[in-house]
């Protein structure tokens, strides 16, 4: 009797230590809810399905299932739908204000580590894509109510996103209105997350609207975490600047930030918040360096230089500006047009 038991057992395709896994997580379900999401223009299924992922309310695995049927077989459709999401939780009353900033950050969380993902892959959204999901952020990014870490990560996707746009050549002037909108510490945060192509159109009204000014104010103000958001903004615009042969405004740049890591070292005896601040640029450089050109090239290499020579730079900080190099060196890709010219005639300027 036993081993007839047994057997009807293994005929089951069952036992009880091993039960069959739970119909939510079979192929057919989960085919079947990724086709009803896609089916709907609404942003219920995707928000119930973050949500789920959020707070893992589901005991079996049929929600990470359906999200990685997602992102391996329909990425441009996801970035979309998690960008919806988000606006349907900041608009929504159906989530409880006491659970809404955890929660409504989620999709971005997702978001940012999708684009990451297809960055490192190599694979570009669609054009089609690109432009829906522009008309999602331009929704997002004028909320009144953003967090600081919701702003942080819209900021991130903004980036990732943007190269996209300027190489389709899908123009986003929303996003350059919306900078100038932000109060200083706001527009700074943004402003460092930007890629190094932008065009003279989306820059110049930002340098009309005083951005330069509002960087070198910010590199002599007494608050360490300004300072290193300053830093990091006072490069990207030198190498925006550079990218647009603006030498007289790529010279007003160098010396502010070579100056004020001088009275940093020298003056406020902050050697650690320079070299956490140089540690960003080594990040910066190693997401740009790939689209460097030789000048920009030149110009980076030359001012890690310039900052390694500071007087009173202690040793660990001296390695971090050497690491700019060092990182330069090993993501630069040779690039064309090298300008040797514009660099030398920039050092030169105002080598006495």
């Amino acid at each position: 009797m036993a081993s007839s038991s047994g057997n009807r057992s293994n005929n089951n395709g069952a036992s009880s230590s091993h039960p069959p896994p739970p119909i939510t997580s079979s192929r057919l379900y989960i085919a079947n809810k990724a086709k009803e999401i896609l089916a709907t223009r609404d942003a219920t299924g995707i928000t119930r399905l973050v949500t789920n992922l959020c707070y893992a309310k589901e005991s079996d695995e049929s929600s990470s299932l359906l999200y990685n049927t997602f992102k391996n077989h329909f990425p441009n459709l996801l970035a979309v739908k998690l960008l919806h999401a988000y606006r349907f939780m900041t608009t929504t009353a159906a989530f409880p204000s006491s659970s809404r900033s955890g929660l409504r950050s989620y999709p971005l969380e997702l978001l940012t580590s999708l684009l990451i993902d297809l960055e490192e892959s190599n694979v570009a959204l669609k054009t089609e894509a690109l432009k829906d999901m522009k008309e999602h952020l331009n929704a997002c990014l004028v909320l009144q109510e953003t967090s600081d870490r919701e702003f942080k990560l819209l900021s991130r996707i903004v980036s990732l996103v943007s190269v996209d746009f300027f190489i389709e050549s899908i123009p986003w002037e929303e996003l350059s209105s919306f900078i100038l909108s932000l109060n200083d510490k706001k527009m700074l945060l943004m402003f460092v997350e930007l890629p190094t192509v932008l065009d003279e159109g989306f820059l110049k009204p930002l340098l009309e609207n005083d951005l330069a000014f509002k960087i070198v104010k910010a590199l002599f103000h007494q608050d360490d975490e300004e300072w290193c958001l300053a830093l990091e903004a006072g490069f990207n615009l030198m190498l925006q600047l550079i990218n647009l042969e603006r030498k007289d405004l790529v010279w007003d740049s160098v010396y502010a930030i070579v100056s004020s890591v001088w009275e940093m070292v020298n003056v406020r005896k902050r050697d650690t918040v320079v070299r956490k601040g140089l540690l960003r640029l080594v990040r910066k450089v190693r997401g740009e360096a790939m689209r460097f050109r030789g000048r920009e090239y030149e110009f980076v290499s030359r001012l890690a230089l310039m900052i390694k020579r500071i007087d009173g730079l202690g040793d660990d900080t001296k390695v971090a500006a050497k690491m700019i190099h060092d990182v330069l060196d090993r993501y630069y890709m040779g690039g064309t047009g090298l300008d040797s010219g514009f660099v030398q005639g920039l050092i030169g300027m105002h080598s006495a």
